[in-house]
């Protein structure tokens, strides 16, 4: 799953050099845009915690999708966000004992963004961005050490920020790429509550209208 991350990324360096020969000034197309998403999550370890003693989940690297429909202000933009990610559940641990544990954590997020773009006189355009909104979170078919305990869920707030680059192919086509941290409010399962917060690198691409 990593090295098909890696190679997506690295081609997407390779397209951006080769669109990089053509003598392209960026051009701000202030509107409606549509954009779509894909990379890769990496899902912090969670502290699951009934108030008394605490359980460490340790998770794989997964993946992440996001689709998005926003207005181009000028160097400002704002959008609507749909997301979904997805960490297969490693191992669990209490203090330095540790035990095998399957199934997986999902999030499925509604987000509106904001990003300032650094406009500029080049193809490249820098922004920064955050978002707020809510997140549906999700613990799949979880066992311990070959014992079932099941499935969970909870819809808490959730918010993210990030940086990254955008490289304009032409006035309507953007390609980006950028880095977020994602991180909602501790969901509760039952008694028991967790905490959630990743780490997520994205290639997209981005169509003005």
């Amino acid at each position: 799953m990593r090295n098909r991350f890696l190679r997506i990324i690295g081609l997407s360096c390779v397209i951006v050099l080769l669109f990089s020969a053509i003598a392209f000034s960026a051009e701000v197309v202030r509107g409606p845009y549509v954009s779509g998403q894909m990379g890769m999550s990496i899902l912090r370890n969670s502290d699951l915690t009934d108030g008394i003693s605490v359980v460490t989940l340790e998770f794989s690297k997964g993946w992440a999708l996001g689709a998005a429909a926003g207005y181009n202000f000028g160097m400002f933009r704002a959008e609507g966000e749909i997301g979904y990610q997805k960490n297969s559940i490693d191992k669990v641990s209490v203090g330095s004992a540790s035990a095998s544990a399957s199934g997986d954590a999902t999030s499925t997020s509604f987000l509106v963004n904001g990003y300032f773009d650094f406009v500029n006189s080049s193809s490249f355009t820098p922004y920064v961005s955050a978002g707020i909104g809510m997140a549906k979170i999700k613990a799949n078919d979880f066992s311990i050490a070959g014992i079932a305990i099941g499935s969970e869920d909870d819809t808490v707030f959730a918010y993210q920020v990030g940086a990254g680059v955008g490289y304009s192919i032409n006035k309507n086509m953007i390609i980006d790429l950028k880095y977020r941290y994602f991180a909602t409010k501790d969901p509760e399962f039952g008694s028991i509550k967790a905490n959630i917060g990743s780490h997520n690198i994205y290639l997209g691409f981005r169509y003005n209208f």
